[in-house]
């Protein structure tokens, strides 16, 4: 397993930047993008252009503000209806302005004064294929199927136990055992089916675009935390040059490192840029200074310090997550239309991510499937970079949540607590890197299952209590299923420990009274495999089916992971072994293996022994042989059985109720711990960042030539596919035979 140390993003030494003092206090509520309700608001249909720039002169009286704002659907374009306002006869309104004629960064609008376009129906029209959205749709009758047909094995299974020991007398350890742990290791499959089960119907979100100069003002926090400063400077550029009025938005460089190379390298950019800043924090020594969301919280401070006070609007990027030029534009209207949305994610999508994903880092079952249903649901979790939201919310909980290492899942479950939605867009707005080691790999992921049990305890685990107040059933459903999923990895690390400790034991894993227990064990054997089989194929496909098979092989191989981390850092006291949540330096080894480099990797020896001993691929080393020995000692005493019989049918009915019986766990597991194993000896080259990128001239930026990496299949995943094959037509083989024999 990876050290054991749970390691926050890479922070860092104290500031040498202080903060300049804070201005008089605003006057109350001075961060609510707008007053005005919903009720106000009347469509009024129209046939004529009804759409008029911030430009346009000789416009007729202000509207008072007693008077109901309405809207006016125009026709100009068929791409999508725009939005205008209008006074009580029709005409246009004027927008509001400063004295100067230019708009200024206190300047607030009505929600009627913002343009908004609507292009599609669906925010994913260009993601989502209309046959995905009926298999989406009939999903959640392939998983009552497959919970009905589990229910009826499962069920069955333990009533041939209870049958076998009123013939037999006694216990038939193995085979009691056996259910149990196969029971464990079900359960948090299980669970996650009940999440999607909650998200019943079509989700329909709109593709919308704020149109215009009449814009809200949005504080961008650019976190920042030792990357490299290229990678940096480059994403700030970007940033500084999306489609978004420079005097309307901010870009706040938040510094958690206090890097003097990077403060000098910004500083052409902040001459060229006037609405980008520098800042960073100071810590105090022997005060908590909470990782990144001290640092985001640092940025929300730093903005009410700058002239025209805090925006009405808070947003979030990454130092390697390069947004889209309609990053905000497109974010903004599902803010701006619902008073009650306190906050918008994007997924996040890598260009980095190899080819063949062999650690399945780019997560696209996440980000094409699981977070649309929660979304439907009204669970949507705060995704970390490129989320937009609205600052007074955060101000109303108290500035950035701090509790736990998942900063932005607590802060979107504490937006749900409050009575606020949350909403996932699933359009392409931002462009990152996924970590280019599997050392920072398996510490990110770690690090993930620590924050998700903090969010958990924070939450009450989605039980009544301060924070949990206004959930809905849905919303306290899914913090408790991810939290106990995550704790489940403990259980089932140990389940899969025992499943070829059985087989070692050589006692029957199944047992029966009569043949007739034996056919119906195996027929109900066969519906089951054959309808989970069936549910996988309907869960990927929407997603992408060769990335569904390396999810279910890495929730496998990191589950070891997952389990001791847990075990050490959020259970253990010190006495027994606990270690705190600490910082571990591992820069020198990452820059030592760089495996993804075809010029500059280490070679195989340096490899075998940097990961072997930090990444504890030794243990899966060990695992591999462990499963396949099993099964090899079980074919060995099936063999011996028909040859001292002298039937073979005996021999077949050994392997029926051991080794050979469906799914085969021992092979599935084999298969999924040999990634690591590969990963060590092929690790995946990835392309030089040059050789992804093309240098746009206009913004001195460069972007990445592909949004997703269009993804192969690999050995190992290739591998599992034919044996999930194999594995469909071996039952309904058997399912026949039970007919006949």
């Amino acid at each position: 397993m990876v050290d054991n140390t749970i390691v926050p993003p890479e922070n860092c030494s104290e500031s040498s930047v202080a903060l300049p003092p804070p201005p008089p206090p605003p006057p109350p509520h001075p961060l609510r993008p707008s007053n005005l309700k919903p009720d106000d608001v009347e469509p009024v249909a129209s046939s004529s252009k009804a759409v008029r720039s911030p430009n346009q002169a000789s416009l007729p009286r202000p509207r008072e503000p007693s008077e109901p704002l309405r809207f006016v659907e125009s026709s100009a374009s068929s791409s999508g209806d725009e939005i205008a306002p209008v006074d009580e006869q029709g005409t246009p309104l004027p927008f509001k302005k400063t004295r100067h004629g230019k708009y200024a960064y206190s300047d607030r609008y009505e929600l009627g004064e913002y343009i908004i376009e609507q292009l599609s129906e669906y925010d994913d029209v260009d993601i989502v294929k209309p046959w995905h959205r009926t298999l989406i749709m009939i999903h959640p009758i392939v998983i009552v199927w497959v919970f009905l047909t589990y229910a009826a094995y499962y069920g069955y299974r333990v009533w041939c136990n209870y049958q076998y020991r009123l013939v037999y007398g006694g216990l038939d350890e193995a085979s009691w055992i056996f259910i149990c742990v196969e029971g464990v290791i079900m359960l948090p499959y299980m669970c996650w089916m009940t999440v999607l089960l909650l998200s019943l119907g079509n989700r329909k979100r709109p593709k919308l675009r704020l149109r215009g100069d009449v814009v809200p003002t949005v504080d961008v926090l650019f976190t920042t935390c030792g990357e490299v400063v290229p990678m940096i400077i480059n994403t700030v550029r970007s940033a500084c040059n999306i489609d978004y009025p420079n005097d309307r938005y901010r870009i706040i460089i938040c510094d958690d490192d206090a890097d003097p190379n990077l403060e000098a390298a910004l500083q052409p950019l902040i001459r060229e840029y006037p609405h980008l800043v520098y800042q960073a924090r100071t810590k105090t020594p022997g005060v908590p200074h909470h990782y990144k969301a001290g640092n985001l919280q640092s940025g929300i401070d730093y903005a009410v310090t700058l002239p025209g006070g805090p925006a009405e609007y808070l947003a979030t990027l990454d130092a390697d997550m390069i947004p889209h030029p309609d990053w905000l534009r497109a974010i903004l209207p599902h803010l701006l239309r619902d008073p009650e949305m306190a906050l918008v994610s994007p997924p996040q999508t890598f260009w980095n991510v190899p080819a063949d994903d062999p650690l399945c880092q780019s997560i696209c079952e996440f980000i094409h499937y699981l977070e649309l249903r929660k979304d439907h649901m009204g669970a949507a979790w705060c995704t970390g970079s490129g989320v937009v939201f609205k600052r007074f919310v955060v101000d109303e909980l108290g500035g950035w949540p701090t509790p736990s290492m998942a900063e932005d899942q607590l802060l979107s479950f504490m937006m749900n607590g409050a009575g606020y939605k949350t909403a996932y867009l699933h359009e392409f707005m931002q462009v990152g890197m996924v970590p280019e080691s599997i050392i920072n790999h398996l510490k990110q992921r770690t690090r993930w299952a620590v924050g998700t049990l903090e969010t958990a305890q924070e939450l009450n685990w989605g039980f009544p209590g301060k924070h949990t107040k206004h959930m809905t059933f849905p919303q306290r459903w899914a913090i408790f299923t991810f939290a106990f999923n995550t704790l489940m990895a403990i259980p089932v690390f140990i389940a899969y420990f025992i499943i070829p400790a059985l087989l070692y034991w050589g006692r029957d894993l199944l047992v029966y009274v009569t043949l007739d227990q034996l056919r119906w064990q195996i027929r109900l054997c066969t519906i089951w495999v054959v309808s989970l089989r069936i549910n996988e194929v309907v869960l990927t496909l929407p997603s992408g089916y060769i990335q569904g098979q390396r999810s279910a092989m890495a929730w496998q191989f990191m589950t070891p992971y997952l389990a001791v981390t847990i075990l050490r850092c959020y259970i253990l006291p010190r006495w027994l072994g606990g270690k705190p949540i600490a910082f571990l330096a591992s820069g020198a080894i990452r820059d030592r293996l760089k495996e993804r480099s075809e010029t500059a990797r280490a070679g195989l020896w340096i490899r075998m022994k940097l990961m072997g001993i930090h990444c504890r691929i030794w243990f899966f080393a060990l695992f591999v042989p462990y499963c396949f020995g099993a099964a090899g000692l079980d074919w060995y005493r099936a063999w011996k059985i028909g040859h001292d019989s002298g039937d073979v049918t005996d021999a077949l009915r050994h392997l029926l109720v051991n080794s050979m019986l469906p799914p085969m766990w021992w092979l599935m597991l084999g298969i999924s711990f040999l990634v690591p194993v590969a990963y060590v000896f092929w690790p995946p080259t990835v392309p030089d960042r040059d050789d992804m990128m093309n240098f746009d001239p206009k913004t001195g930026a460069a972007q990445p030539k592909h949004q997703e990496i269009k993804q192969v299949w690999g050995v190992l995943p290739l591998v599992r596919e034919v044996v999930w094959g194999l594995t469909v037509v071996y039952v309904i083989v058997l399912f026949v035979g039970t007919f006949f024999y």
